[in-house]
């Protein structure tokens, strides 16, 4: 064990392995009284916490969203009760007794670590890989930020630290995310990764054999090793190697899960309370009271002490600066750090405007792109389909990290979880790629769902109007899964009003996700739709001339087919009524006497949407008004799929007619 390594004076040395056991056992007690967790990372990955926080990690425990802060990311989620101690000790808002409810409802200390619940939590962290992915965002946002100052000094120079465990590793994510931090050199990331060689299930020989460090340098990573995860001596000297690194870091920390433990080096400790008479046994190993949830106030202060002579001058260190930046380099880093994100443009001219709605969207992101910095991010390898490449915005590469567009490569898990850490470095981070490939987003839209982020997604080639490339390419059931994602927030407009009309939401929006999903489709401009009425979610387009004798309801590009459907019916004596429901879930939420306005309850309704019926079932009670799309698609030109699936619009006007009569 390493006892002593640093002292307050010559008197009085520190005794650094209480503090690193007293947090060991702390995360312990904390499982125990709560008769849940996962004992064996905690008891093996408390020196390298430890190491973090009292020699490298610039913080503030009484400030702890100043923004020039070191970012650590628990990626190994299910470590939370690890991180709940070490916060505690080093003087965070968190009392012992959030401690003793841990993973009790509404405590402070849930199960897994959860932003904005926790002071110093700096992101939702469980599912394993996404923190290590979201870590390259923050990673990123920190390089771009400093290279769209005009200062000669670094003014903004936090540091992403990343505790991993093989799980994180595993998970594909990871590596899509390393493979880009490597690509762009982010010296300014470190990731320690704790490698006990166990998961779950038992030992990663039986699953991850693979010799990571060999792979992490082929992804251009600098990588070190820490062969005795209890010498938190070498662990902080890895560490300050690091830092001098001109890529990332991967460090490499042999440890053994369930230290002291009699369950040491099983996968028995990985998810289960230990029992009392082994926790008794451990404290006697280590020489500490047998008394649950004891703290020593020396080694508490000590911790403390080691904080705060590192990090005393962190925050006027960072205010000085800041005086010295221009008017215009201040207010970014003033609107990076602000809550109230609002970006507003007031020349946006889309009158009239007829084309693919991918490029009317491109047109509209990039006004608002230079009126403000705020907006950072790329596509998935599509910017050449998705249209939303920023012009003159140049491209984000090691040599240049001022650039505004990012290319994520063919990565969209990775793009979704690195929008994530953009976002919780004050970014308004978009991404774009087709709306069938979504799916690989699904986890990190989760976690921006959970953590209320302000970030945007690009979803294009939205229905079987794909046409040529096939079931592959022609979502079907993507659609009503983002809608049926809690927070987030879905918007498929019609036309260049819509699209206007969504992202003047999406910019004014300073909290949830929200997803824009466009058509392949050129269409028209139409003659009653409304930027400003899309807020409502749903509204009149058409209004029907003298009785009201039915209601058709649509999105996207078949609203255009709903308004030809009501021009030819009208013709044979049917009144019909043509709503634009842009955002379903919006609509919904408006008041009562506006969606009774809008769709009176004894009137029929037909929607038409080429998408499974289900969402829809919440506004029309009888499946057979619903026309939707039940089935994968078919590959073949855009109309002869169409007329294959009854969305041509002769067959639609049949169905509607039949059902109006």
């Amino acid at each position: 064990m390493i006892i002593v390594r640093v002292t307050k004076n010559n008197d009085n040395p520190i005794n650094e392995q209480k503090i690193i056991d007293t947090i060991r056992m702390l995360g312990i007690d904390m499982i125990d009284n709560a008769k849940s967790g996962h004992p064996g990372i905690v008891l093996d990955a408390a020196p390298i916490i430890y190491t973090i926080y009292a020699h490298h990690l610039k913080f503030d425990p009484s400030n702890p969203n100043f923004y020039n802060r070191d970012r650590f990311i628990l990626s190994a989620g299910h470590a939370s009760s690890l991180l709940y101690a070490t916060l505690f000790m080093a003087g965070f808002d968190i009392e012992l007794d959030d401690l003793k409810s841990f993973r009790q409802l509404d405590s402070l200390t849930p199960g897994h670590p959860e932003y904005n619940k926790t002071p110093g939590v700096d992101m939702s962290t469980g599912p394993l890989g996404e923190g290590f992915a979201s870590a390259v965002g923050m990673a990123m946002g920190q390089k771009h930020t400093n290279a769209l100052l005009h200062s000669k000094e670094d003014v903004v120079d936090y540091k992403t630290y990343v505790l991993c465990s093989d799980g994180d590793l595993m998970e594909g994510v990871s590596y899509e995310a390393a493979s880009l931090a490597g690509t762009l050199k982010l010296n300014n990331l470190i990731v320690l990764y704790d490698s006990n060689k166990m998961s779950l299930d038992g030992k990663t020989k039986l699953t991850f054999t693979e010799n990571v460090r060999l792979i992490y340098e082929g992804l251009g990573w600098n990588t070190l090793e820490v062969l005795n995860g209890e010498d938190s001596a070498m662990i902080s000297a890895a560490i300050d190697q690091a830092k001098l690194s001109d890529k990332p870091t991967l460090i490499e920390v042999s440890t053994n899960i369930g230290q002291y433990s009699k369950l040491e080096g099983s996968n028995l400790c990985h998810g289960t309370p230990l029992e009392k008479e082994d926790i008794s046994s451990i404290k006697q190993k280590l020489n500490l009271r047998d008394v649950s949830f004891t703290v020593s106030l020396e080694a508490m202060e000590d911790f403390q002490y080691l904080i705060n002579e590192r990090n005393a001058n962190l925050v006027s260190d960072f205010e000085q600066k800041l005086t010295k930046l221009s008017e215009e380099d201040l207010n970014f880093i003033n609107s990076l750090m602000a809550n109230k994100k609002d970006i507003v443009i007031n020349d946006l001219d889309i009158s009239n405007e007829e084309a693919e709605l991918r490029l009317t969207a491109g047109k509209v992101l990039n006004a608002y792109s230079k009126a403000s910095n705020l907006l950072f991010g790329g596509s998935a390898d599509l910017f050449s389909s998705c249209k939303n490449y920023i012009e003159d915005g140049k491209d984000f590469e090691e040599s240049n990290y001022a650039g505004k567009n990012i290319y994520f490569g063919v990565r969209e898990h990775a793009m979704s979880s690195i929008l994530n850490g953009l976002s919780l470095v004050g970014y308004r981070a978009y991404g774009s790629t087709f709306l069938a490939f979504s799916d690989y987003m699904r986890p990190a839209m989760r976690l921006a769902c959970m953590m209320h982020l302000p970030v945007t997604y690009i979803f294009t080639h939205d229905s079987i109007s794909v046409g040529e490339d096939g079931p592959t390419h022609q979502p079907i059931e993507q659609l009503n899964t983002l809608r049926n994602t809690i927070n987030l927030d879905v918007y498929r407009p019609c036309d260049a009003n819509e699209v206007a009309g969504v992202y003047k939401i999406i910019m004014s929006s300073n909290d949830n996700p929200k997803a824009i999903v466009l058509t392949k489709s050129p269409v028209k401009c139409l003659e009653n739709t409304s930027i400003n009425n899309v807020k409502y979610g749903g509204y009149i387009v058409k209004k029907e001339q003298r009785q009201l004798d039915g209601i058709l309801i649509s999105s996207g590009e078949e609203l255009h087919q709903a308004i030809e459907i009501s021009d030819r019916l009208f013709t044979k004596g049917f009144d019909l009524r043509v709503v634009s429901m842009p955002s379903l879930n919006t609509f919904l939420k408006q008041t009562d006497e506006y969606i009774d306005e809008i769709l009176p309850v004894e009137k029929k309704k037909i929607v038409i949407e080429k998408a499974p019926s289900v969402v829809w079932n919440k506004l029309i009670f009888n499946d057979k008004y619903i026309i939707s799309q039940e089935e994968y698609g078919a590959s073949g030109s855009k109309d002869d799929v169409l007329k294959k699936y009854g969305f041509d619009t002769d067959s639609l006007e049949k169905r509607v007619e039949n059902l109006i009569k």
